[in-house]
């Protein structure tokens, strides 16, 4: 929806923070991020799916978020598997389609982190 000037009809995903920096990260440990948003588009907002890496684990609700609502998405971040430095991007696919094209309305959020021997 980036540059698109009519943005009626579609849901907007605006976030508190789009990306959280967790510092350094003893390896094999886990950090957790609440990601909160609040539709600001004029219809009801549906997360189809949340496509992440291996390390990411996402919690959200399947429910209809209403215009000016609010809600979250849970993340969890295992280090186990990861050495160094690292942006992890989340991808947010929605039921909701773009008007006129039916193209599918895909968001982001990303987390940073230094892997670190403990």
């Amino acid at each position: 929806l980036y540059g698109k000037k009519n943005l009626t009809g579609v849901p907007i995903m605006v976030f508190e923070e789009r990306e959280v920096k967790f510092g350094s990260v003893p390896k094999g440990e886990q950090r957790y991020h609440t990601y909160t948003f609040t539709n600001k588009g004029d219809v009801p907002l549906k997360i189809a799916t949340v496509i992440a890496c291996e390390c990411t684990l996402a919690d959200f609700s399947y429910s209809e978020v209403a215009p000016g609502a609010s809600a979250e998405i849970d993340v969890t971040f295992d280090s186990s598997e990861k050495d160094g430095e690292e942006t992890i991007s989340l991808d947010i696919i929605l039921e909701n389609t773009e008007p006129g094209s039916g193209n599918p309305i895909i968001e982001k959020i990303k987390y940073h982190f230094v892997v670190v021997e403990p």
